[in-house]
């Protein structure tokens, strides 16, 4: 005779789970936020060593020039990913040959892992409060005067601290 479960086991069954996925989803949720923080940090680290290093070989010349004449956010992103001359004109071989000796920087730009998106939104040199220029549209935040970058991204994090005061 074959036998099965009734309703009222089912029921229990399926009322066990929903506790159980009750306790446990919200803490693998703060595991989630928690490494996104993390990749952040990581990435603010590894382009801003990469920045020091440009500034090094280029004569102390920020990324986001070319001598002297302010670049747009897709050249910046050649700068890193590309290779350079000493005066900061780049090009997106990866290969260093000719004038263009230095570089590339990064093997490619970081994601921003809240939006995937890893373009550079360049800040005008007025602005101190990167808050302001905060609009979740592109990965990263970058003002060539001062060669501040940071993540494009409103909000706080798990500890209650804004992520562009990364």
């Amino acid at each position: 005779m074959k036998r099965g479960f009734t309703l009222v086991e089912l029921m229990i069954v399926v009322t066990i789970l929903g506790i159980l996925a009750a306790i446990v989803l919200p803490e693998f949720q703060g595991h989630a936020a928690e490494s996104k923080e993390s990749a952040i940090k990581s990435s603010l680290h590894t382009v801003r060593a990469q920045i020091e290093l440009y500034k090094m070989q280029h004569n102390g010349l920020n990324p986001g020039y070319w001598s002297t004449v302010g670049v747009s956010g897709n050249n910046f992103y050649y700068q890193f990913i590309g290779t350079s001359k000493l005066n900061g004109m780049s090009v997106s071989s990866k290969t260093p040959a000719g004038e263009y000796l230095y570089g590339p920087y990064l093997m490619q730009m970081p994601n921003n892992p809240f939006n995937d998106k890893n373009d550079v939104k360049m800040v005008s040199s007025g602005v101190t409060d990167f808050s302001t220029a905060v609009d979740d549209l592109t990965g990263w935040l970058y003002q060539k005067e001062t060669a501040t970058f940071k993540i494009n991204k409103s909000g706080t994090d798990s500890n209650g601290v804004s992520y562009v005061s990364y």
